[in-house]
């Protein structure tokens, strides 16, 4: 018995992300498993009432879709300081007077200057 290979998402019209994107992307596209979980009551009324706009079972899909970017971003990151180290305190102070910049960049953007 040979299985028949999931089909692959159509492409959207936009401009083509990056493969660790569209990878990402392909995780909320299916195919889809039914699972039951149990949360605390008050859990699922504050999900129902942000997923108003939406589904319930699609927000926490995104959420946990979400999740995953994290845990896989911090195993990259893992990953990188195996192979080559922490950075060190140099670089992240050069990186901190970046973000520092970056941040009065879009503060100013939101002020309107």
């Amino acid at each position: 018995m040979t299985a028949e290979p999931t089909p692959e998402p159509a492409a959207e019209a936009s401009a083509p992300g990056s493969a660790v994107e569209d990878a990402f992307v392909n995780l909320l596209a299916g195919p889809f498993d039914k699972v039951s979980i149990t949360m605390p009551a008050a859990l699922k009324a504050r999900i129902a009432a942000r997923a108003a706009d939406t589904n319930f079972s699609a927000y926490v899909s995104e959420v946990l879709a979400r999740e995953e970017r994290r845990l896989a971003l911090i195993d990259f990151l893992d990953y990188m300081d195996d192979l080559y180290g922490p950075p060190s305190a140099e670089d992240e102070a050069r990186l901190d007077k970046k973000l520092e910049a970056m941040w009065a960049k879009y503060e100013a953007y939101q002020s309107g200057q």
